[in-house]
């Protein structure tokens, strides 16, 4: 009876067969729609994953450089201070070698032979990372305070090797050192050794253009190391403060 309703009439036959075919197709499609869908959202969610690792890490890299930032800082300070003592009795020198006065035995002349070192490490742990800095800004900012580091540490090492290789040498030249100082501590006694120095031999100098010579030249390489540590302690502060912004 179906088979005779189906030959008597085809058209509605074909109808119905293309109806489920419609069916099926528009299944097939909503379930290729659905898992298009679902690996777009799955790689979207894969992306924001990577990003936020990426943000991690270059929020761990500006932290770093800024636990740099603040120990080149205390190292900086230290330095200026020592520098400035040094200076202060540079011009006490001076002014006791012009006026012929009476040089004050409460005054350590000896730390005028010290060498203070000045450790920075920004530059060398940075350096390598500054091509992973993605935000320009910062990365034009640790590369130029690398530079005046650089320039800092330059006049440092001139400064302790004018010390080094030249005041010391005058004054031991001169017989100025103390012997007995040096040795009066005990062999095991390894304690620092103040007032080696005998101001009353290097006053007898204070006219020749050897002492001129050392005093000047000690002058200038310290000044010139103030000068480029004040550069290099603004750009620190101006570093700091824009990397805590980033924060």
């Amino acid at each position: 009876m179906r088979k005779k309703l189906a030959d008597d009439n085809p058209t509605s036959a074909k109808a119905s067969a293309g109806m489920k075919t419609g069916k099926y197709l528009k299944y097939a499609i909503g379930e290729i729609v659905l898992v298009v869908i679902g690996i777009l959202i799955a790689l979207q969610i894969n992306n924001w994953n990577e990003e936020n690792k990426e943000r991690l890490v270059e929020k761990q890299r500006y932290q770093n450089i800024l636990n740099d930032l603040v120990n080149d800082e205390a190292n900086i300070n230290k330095m200026i201070t020592d520098l400035i003592q040094k200076q202060d009795l540079h011009y006490y020198l001076y002014e006791v070698s012009q006026n012929n006065g009476k040089p004050d035995s409460t005054v350590n002349i000896s730390r005028i032979n010290s060498a203070p070192e000045l450790n920075l490490i920004t530059g060398k742990n940075q350096l390598t990372e500054l091509e992973f800095i993605k935000d320009l800004q910062i990365r034009r900012e640790v590369n130029t305070y690398v530079k005046h580091e650089n320039a800092a540490l330059s006049d440092a090492d001139r400064l302790e090797g004018n010390i080094k290789n030249r005041v010391r040498l005058y004054f031991q030249e001169i017989n100025a050192v103390k012997i007995d100082k040096i040795f009066a501590p005990g062999r095991y006694d390894n304690k620092g050794v103040n007032d080696i120095l005998d101001i009353d031999i290097i006053s007898k100098h204070f006219d020749e253009s050897d002492f001129k010579n050392v005093l000047t030249n000690l002058r200038m390489s310290t000044s010139n190391t103030l000068i480029t540590l004040g550069a290099l302690k603004e750009k620190n502060k101006i570093l700091q403060t824009i990397l805590r912004d980033k924060q």
